[in-house]
């Protein structure tokens, strides 16, 4: 193992620390480099490399990183279990999102994730994908976050998703939003 494989595996560990191992919480690159002794500098070029690896995924533009599946994986830790590739979600019938409509929500944007992982679209398809993304986290953020909201936003990301040509989860968006 040479130095860069060396720091970036403490910096893997340590951003598992912090988040502990969630791969939906979301710390700051530059607390977890100064953690390691490291500058922002530092902490930047080393999370950018760990992102391009898909190690870690950048959650904001200010420097908050998560760690992904992938990233959990690498550092020998089972990565969260999700719901197989053919389960069905369904959100309930209120006004307002439940907890398990909340988890349910967490699986279908991870899953966008994933499938955006690796493919080469125009910068206007992945802007609207990853701003209708960060827009449903944030309506999460509500103490009563509305189902319609969600609902509309998911149908966008469908429409963007199938104009992009990521058909497969495109069809899962719309067997549960319509």
């Amino acid at each position: 193992m040479d130095f860069d494989e060396l720091h970036g595996k403490n910096f893997l560990d340590e951003l598992y620390r912090q988040t502990k191992g969630d791969t939906a919480a979301q710390v700051s690159m530059y607390e977890v480099g100064a953690a390691l002794g490291l500058n922002k500098g530092e902490a930047g070029s080393l999370a950018e490399s760990l992102i391009v690896d898909g190690l870690v995924e950048l959650k904001t533009l200010a420097g908050g990183i998560g760690i992904t599946n992938e990233g959990l994986t690498s550092l020998g830790l089972a990565a969260s279990a999700g719901p197989v590739a053919g389960a069905t979600f369904s959100l309930s019938h209120g006004p307002v999102a439940t907890e398990q409509d909340r988890q349910t929500i967490a699986e279908l944007v991870r899953r966008i994730k994933d499938s955006l992982s690796g493919k080469s679209l125009a910068y206007a398809q992945l802007e609207e994908i990853v701003i209708d993304l960060k827009t449903v986290e944030l309506h999460l953020l509500s103490p009563k976050p509305k189902i319609a909201v969600l609902r509309e936003l998911f149908r966008s990301l469908h429409d963007a998703l199938a104009t992009a040509g990521i058909k497969e989860t495109a069809a899962v968006l719309k067997a549960v939003f319509g």
